[in-house]
């Protein structure tokens, strides 16, 4: 079967082609009887059709400067599934248990260099999965990335979507920090360690105030003691 669709006018190579083909137009089923075409066609709506789509932003900001904290923002979908469907265990007769998908996202630089950005696991089971890759834009430019979606249970079935953005210097760039009135009211208000470091201080000045008020009643003690053994050597 996999020979046969790989040759002629159509060639399908991959099983994500196989799966988008017409039902009627899919190769190498014209020898099979109708039930190997009815198993073909349960795994077929069986197997996830997905659809991969992303963008990359820098959340609350129209330009992307460098030193930014760019975020990816990834839609998968499974096309074949209903709303509210969730996909169930992958076709695996042969495996001794219940296998569920696991997809792979990860997010490279574009060739030549291909060097991988940062990745991430996914399990979900729904029609529609968001997520979110983030990584640091480190220099001015154009930015040609790519976005690769693995699939671990079936082969042919990965997704890719290019991402390209233009960076910009910080100089190139004016951006306004508002700053909410509730913000800035706590902003005036003394941290717990300022009050702590308060209290202590206070604590402090009034240990100070009362060792400086036991030297004055020392003192005047003192002073009262001399004055009365004067008096009585006057005497």
């Amino acid at each position: 079967l996999i020979g046969h669709c790989k040759k002629g006018k159509k060639p399908i190579h991959t099983l994500h082609d196989f799966l988008n083909a017409d039902p009627d137009m899919r190769k190498g089923l014209s020898k099979m009887d109708s039930q190997q075409l009815l198993d073909v066609e349960a795994f077929c709506t069986h197997v996830s059709d997905m659809e991969l789509k992303a963008i990359v932003e820098v959340e609350d900001e129209k330009e992307i400067v460098v030193g930014d904290v760019a975020t990816v923002e990834i839609q998968l979908t499974r096309k074949n599934l209903r709303d509210g469907q969730a996909v169930g265990p992958v076709h695996a007769p042969l495996f001794p248990e219940p296998k569920y998908e696991e997809w792979w996202l990860f997010l490279v630089e574009a060739a030549p260099s291909t060097r991988i950005i940062c990745f991430k696991r996914l399990r979900d089971t729904e029609k529609v999965v968001h997520e979110k890759l983030q990584f640091q834009v480190s220099r001015p430019g154009k930015h040609s990335l790519q976005l690769h979606a693995l699939c671990d249970s079936y082969a042919g079935i990965d997704q890719k979507v290019d991402l390209n953005f233009n960076a910009m210097q910080e100089e190139e760039v004016k951006r306004e920090v508002f700053v909410h009135p509730e913000d800035e009211d706590l902003d005036n208000q003394p941290t717990l360690f300022q009050q702590f470091m308060g209290e202590l201080n206070h604590d402090e000045e009034s240990e100070e105030e009362e060792e400086e008020d036991k030297k004055r009643n020392n003192a005047v003690a003192k002073e009262g003691l001399g004055q009365g053994k004067g008096a009585k050597e006057d005497s």
